[in-house]
């Protein structure tokens, strides 16, 4: 656990250092940010509100299933606390306070929490590549990168859906951590698929969060550049900055979804500068 922090806080102090760095050898993005508006920034607080009561609805959807009924205070209350948890602590260590808190609470063990949310993060993936291929083919300008972004989101939408196809009585024999978390995905899978509604409810609020992550970084991108920006690479932007939560290994994902959006808005020709500000 120590190595871990070190290896966070040396992380993050880099980080940190390098977006400064940027950002002072160019001055000219900060006027951008006068730009933003409070009608701005009043919407996308509203939008972060709404992730946090679908955060909770979905948590709440999940405890169902085991027959726990949490109570609004409960399940927004966790949303919350995890989202606050995650901002400063390093690898999601917000999920850590939702987990213990289900456990003392209403003796949810760690092992159910584990294989539900690796599961819900499959999930999660492959319902955002599904969505990022659908968005380039639709688009009426190809990005430069068009080929290699389509094989990107395929290769995503193959491998998760190869670990859903994998026998339920199968599992990984190896003892490493990528194995336990595919055998626990794997075991959240059976039961998440096993019940037809909760899974159309966890698809169904998958699409919803991951849209109005896309619409918080295209009113970002509006307010920061003082004109209408294109929603579909805007919410490409904001599919692949998801990925980021692969490396979650800053507070906040501090650095790392900022290094993805900035690269990914530059690769979409919306400007490098303006996609780590948003």
């Amino acid at each position: 656990m120590i190595k871990r922090r070190i290896w966070s806080l040396s992380a993050l102090i880099f980080i940190i250092a390098a977006i400064v760095l940027y950002i002072g050898l160019q001055r000219h993005l900060l006027v951008s940010i006068q730009n933003v508006s409070l009608s701005a920034l009043s919407y996308l607080i509203m939008i972060r509100v709404v992730f946090l009561v679908l955060n909770g609805i979905l948590l709440r959807e999940f405890a169902l299933k085991y027959r726990i009924t949490l109570m609004p205070k409960e399940w927004f209350g966790l949303s919350v606390v995890t989202t606050m948890g995650n901002f400063i602590t390093p690898f999601s260590g917000g999920l850590i306070a939702r987990a213990t808190y289900l456990k003392h609470r209403y003796a949810f063990s760690y092992a159910k929490f584990a294989s539900l949310l690796t599961a819900n993060y499959l999930i999660y993936f492959e319902v955002i590549a599904i969505a990022g291929l659908v968005t380039l083919m639709a688009s009426p300008e190809k990005p430069i990168y068009y080929w290699q972004l389509a094989l990107f989101f395929v290769m995503v939408i193959i491998i998760v859906s190869t670990l859903f196809m994998f026998p339920s009585s199968k599992r990984l024999p190896w003892h490493n951590r990528l194995a336990t978390i595919i055998n626990d995905s794997l075991e959240g899978w059976v039961l998440i698929k096993s019940d037809k509604i909760l899974l159309g409810k966890l698809m169904l609020y998958t699409f919803v969060s991951i849209l109005l992550h896309g619409f918080s970084f295209w009113i970002a991108f509006f307010a920061l550049k003082g004109e209408a920006v294109s929603f579909g690479p805007v919410f490409l932007v904001s599919l692949l900055s998801i990925f980021s939560l692969i490396g979650n290994i800053t507070p906040g994902n501090l650095g790392i979804q900022e290094a993805i959006a900035s690269i990914s808005s530059e690769i979409l020709c919306i400007g490098a500068g303006l996609g780590l500000l948003a």
